[in-house]
């Protein structure tokens, strides 16, 4: 399965082929590499080299390594916390803005709530609206919900209605990068306010089952939170992090 490579790019090329290994299917979730000895042995580098690649695959998600009698590299199953953590470094040296954040909620979230309208089951229904009465209960306490677990996991139930791994990821990156944003400028309750009201109002045509209304709510609502950040960012002084915004 696995090919020497060439001393001055060790490294890289052990992790390219252990990679593509994966990804074309050969090895699985589950499965063991061979032994660390066998390993330098099959693509003919030190010891040092063979385990620098390792720990390279081990922080992209692609595998596990236990220390120890039986341990040893195990292939894993590259989960989505991991995958957002990559794709967010990149994004941070891009100066992604609001703007750009807000661009892609335009393009993506309206078409999940006009979708979630009708594939929605009751007891999802059940769920948002558990979520929107824990964010009124903690603006009661006098609580702000922005970047709350319940407020965000609102837009993570209707992309998870979508059943689209690409369309749930997306959602849940953007959304946690615009998180971000909230945190650093500290919107006050009003924001957090408008924010609960919009839910209100995209969940009230998710129960009527009306994918335009849903649709165009949740497009008012991405709106709103993009004209309110900018507000605040402005009255902060701060410099727009793109050309754009």
């Amino acid at each position: 399965m696995f090919e020497q490579v060439r001393p001055k790019k060790a490294a890289l090329e052990i992790i390219g082929q252990i990679r593509q290994a994966i990804l074309s299917g050969q090895l699985s979730p589950g499965d063991r590499l061979p032994s660390e000895k066998d390993l330098i042995i099959r693509f003919g580098v030190s010891k040092n080299t063979m385990r620098e690649a390792l720990r390279v695959l081990e922080v992209m998600g692609f595998l596990t390594i236990r220390q120890g009698p039986g341990g040893g590299a195990e292939v894993m199953a590259v989960d989505m916390q991991t995958t957002q953590d990559s794709i967010a470094n990149f994004l941070h040296f891009q100066n992604t803005s609001i703007t750009d954040l807000s661009e892609v909620r335009r393009l993506v979230e309206p078409y999940l709530a006009g979708l979630a309208a009708g594939r929605l089951r009751q007891g999802e229904i059940d769920r948002l609206a558990q979520l929107n009465q824990s964010c009124r209960e903690a603006l009661a306490r006098g609580e702000s919900i922005v970047g709350a677990k319940d407020e965000v996991d609102f837009h993570r139930t209707l992309a998870h209605v979508s059943e689209n791994p690409v369309l749930i990821l997306v959602t849940d990156l953007v959304n946690s990068l615009l998180t971000d944003s909230k945190h650093h400028l500290q919107p006050g309750l009003d924001f957090s306010r408008r924010v609960l009201s919009a839910h209100e109002r995209i969940l009230a045509a998710l129960r009527a089952k009306d994918g335009p209304a849903a649709a165009q709510e949740m497009r008012r609502h991405v709106e709103e939170v993009e004209d309110q950040l900018l507000e605040l960012r402005q009255q902060s002084g701060q410099a727009p992090t793109s050309r754009r915004a």
